[in-house]
C-alpha cells in the first residue's frame, strides 16, 4: 500500500513515518523545503534515535520518497493513494484543502471507487473533522455523494515528544531523536472500506474522551512548564522541571485538570493519576532537548477558550474544583514575551492596547461579568513577585 504524507517536519518523519513504514507502506512526503525533498529523494532512508523508557536504539526509516507541495504531479498521487495524513499545523489545513479537493476530483474523473482515508494529525480537536469542513465548503454539491461515499476523514489522538534536533554536518540532517512513548488513537467509525493495519495505532470508539485526555494533560502541563521555565530563563522541559516550583505547578496543574476530565469521563482515578506520573517522567528525560520557546510558540492559540489552558480551568470552576494552578500556568502564558514568535508580539500589544481584561475577552473569549477573569487577573500581578 502507498501512503502520502503532508509536512516532512518532526512528527511527520519522526512519529507518522516511523509507524508507516513498519507496517510495511511505500511512503511518499510531501513539503514546500526543497532542501528537505532532495535530502529523502537522495538517501531514501533515515534514521531516528529513540530514547526513554529505559530504551536507547537507533532504528532506520526506508521506503520513503518525496514531492514538494507545488508539484502539479501531486494530483495524480492523490487520485490513486490509499492513505493520506498530515502533520503540517492546524494553519496550513486550508492550503491542504485545495490541493486534496483538485487531486480528488481528479480521482472521481478517473472513475476511481478504491476508498481513501484521510488522518490529520494536528494539535487540535477533531482536526481532521475541521479539514472535512473546509472542504466541504470548498466543494461543489455534485460531489458530495462521492467525498461521503468513498472519502473517510478520520480523527485522531496523537501523543509523543520530538524535539528540533541540532545535526553535525557529517549527519544526513533528515536524522531525528525521538523519545520511545507513542500513542496514536484514531476513531474506529470515521473509516471508509478496509481499515489499514498501522502498527502503534489504536482503534476506538469514544475517541474524543482520549483526544482531552491528552489535550489537557499533556499539552496543558507542557505549556506551563514552557512558560513558567522562560520565566526562569531555562531553555528545555527537562531543566524547568527540574526546578522544584516548575515542577510542583505542573503537577498540580495536570491533576487538577485531571480532576476535570475524571469528572467529565469517568476515568479511573488512579490509572490517570499513574498517566500524570508517567508525562512528569517525559518530561524530565535529559536526553530529549525539547525547547521551550517551541513549546511555548503560538501563545493566543494556546490561550483561547477551548484550548489547553482555558478548558481544564472553565471545567474546574463548572464542576467547583481546585483550579489555583492552571491559573498560574495561564498567567505565565500572558507573561509570554518572544520577538521572534508573531503570536507573543501580537499577546503583548493586545495587553498594552486593551489592557488584560479586554485581552481576556478578546483571546480567550471570556465573559467579562463572570469570576473567571477577576481571578486571573489578581493572579497576573502576583505570580511576579511569588513565583521569581
Amino acid at each position: 500500500m502507498q501512503a502520502l504524507h503532508f509536512g516532512a517536519g518532526n512528527i511527520g518523519r519522526g512519529f507518522i513515518a516511523r509507524a508507516l513504514s513498519k507496517s510495511g507502506f511505500n511512503l511518499i512526503f510531501s513539503d514546500v523545503n526543497q532542501n528537505v525533498i532532495n535530502s529523502i529523494n537522495n538517501h531514501k532512508k533515515y534514521k531516528i534515535k529513540l530514547v526513554g523508557d529505559g530504551v536507547e536504539k537507533i532504528i532506520d526509516i526506508n521506503n520513503i520518497s518525496a514531492i514538494n507541495f507545488y508539484d502539479p504531479n501531486i494530483l495524480n498521487i492523490i487520485a490513486n493513494i490509499d492513505l493520506i495524513t498530515t502533520a503540517v499545523g492546524v494553519n496550513a489545513l486550508h492550503k491542504i484543502a485545495s490541493i486534496l479537493i483538485k487531486g480528488i476530483i481528479l480521482r472521481i474523473n478517473s472513475k476511481c471507487n478504491k476508498p481513501l482515508n484521510i488522518i490529520a494529525c494536528e494539535n487540535k480537536i477533531k482536526a481532521t473533522s475541521f479539514l472535512k469542513e473546509i472542504i466541504f465548503n470548498k466543494i461543489p454539491i455534485k460531489y458530495y455523494d462521492y467525498f461521503n461515499e468513498y472519502i473517510g476523514f478520520v480523527d485522531c489522538s496523537i501523543d509523543t515528544i520530538i524535539p528540533t534536533f541540532s545535526f553535525s554536518k557529517e549527519e544526513n540532517h533528515l536524522f531525528l531523536i525521538a523519545e520511545n512513548f507513542k500513542e496514536w488513537i484514531v476513531d474506529i467509525n470515521q473509516f471508509k472500506g478496509t481499515i489499514p493495519k498501522i502498527v502503534d495505532m489504536t482503534l476506538s470508539d469514544n475517541l474524543i474522551s482520549f483526544i482531552d485526555r491528552k489535550i489537557l494533560t499533556l499539552n496543558t502541563g507542557h505549556a506551563i512548564a514552557a512558560y513558567l521555565g522562560l520565566m526562569k530563563s531555562y531553555k528545555t522541559i527537562s531543566e524547568a522541571i527540574s526546578n522544584s516550583n516548575v515542577e510542583r505547578i505542573v503537577k498540580n496543574a495536570m491533576y487538577e485538570s485531571g480532576l476535570v476530565l475524571i469528572k467529565r469521563y469517568n476515568f479511573n482515578k488512579k490509572d490517570h493519576l499513574s498517566y500524570i506520573d508517567k508525562i512528569l517522567m517525559r518530561f524530565k528525560n535529559p536526553f530529549l532537548l525539547d525547547k521551550l520557546e517551541r513549546i511555548a510558540r503560538n501563545p493566543l492559540q494556546k490561550l483561547s477558550k477551548n484550548e489547553r489552558l482555558i478548558r481544564p480551568f472553565l471545567g474546574a470552576i463548572k464542576y467547583q474544583l481546585p483550579y489555583s494552578n492552571l491559573v498560574q500556568g495561564i498567567v505565565a502564558a500572558l507573561h509570554y514575551r518572544n520577538i521572534n514568535d508573531l503570536e507573543s508580539i501580537k499577546l503583548s500589544s493586545f495587553i498594552k492596547e486593551y489592557g488584560l481584561e479586554k485581552t481576556l475577552v478578546k483571546v480567550c473569549n471570556l465573559d467579562i461579568k463572570r469570576k473567571e477573569i477577576s481571578i486571573i487577573i489578581s493572579e497576573y500581578y502576583s505570580i511576579i513577585k511569588n513565583f521569581l
